[in-house]
């Protein structure tokens, strides 16, 4: 059984959404800042152990569109 421990929140100051673990949203998740939320729970899933897009979300970061 997976027990999912990482969450997603929005910081109040700049409106970016990041991943943490239950009990902790004051300590993001490396690299896990997001304007959207879908894409921060993507972070969460990698966390999380499951299946997850972070390749491609990391990928468009850089801007590459190859």
């Amino acid at each position: 059984m997976m027990i999912n421990n990482y969450i997603v929140s929005q910081d109040n100051k700049s409106g970016l959404w990041y991943c943490h673990m239950k009990g902790f949203p004051y300590i993001p998740c490396f690299g896990s800042f997001c304007e959207t939320k879908s894409d921060a729970m993507e972070y969460a899933k990698m966390y999380n152990g499951l299946k997850h897009n972070v390749d491609r979300l990391e990928w468009k970061k850089d801007g590459d569109t190859n």
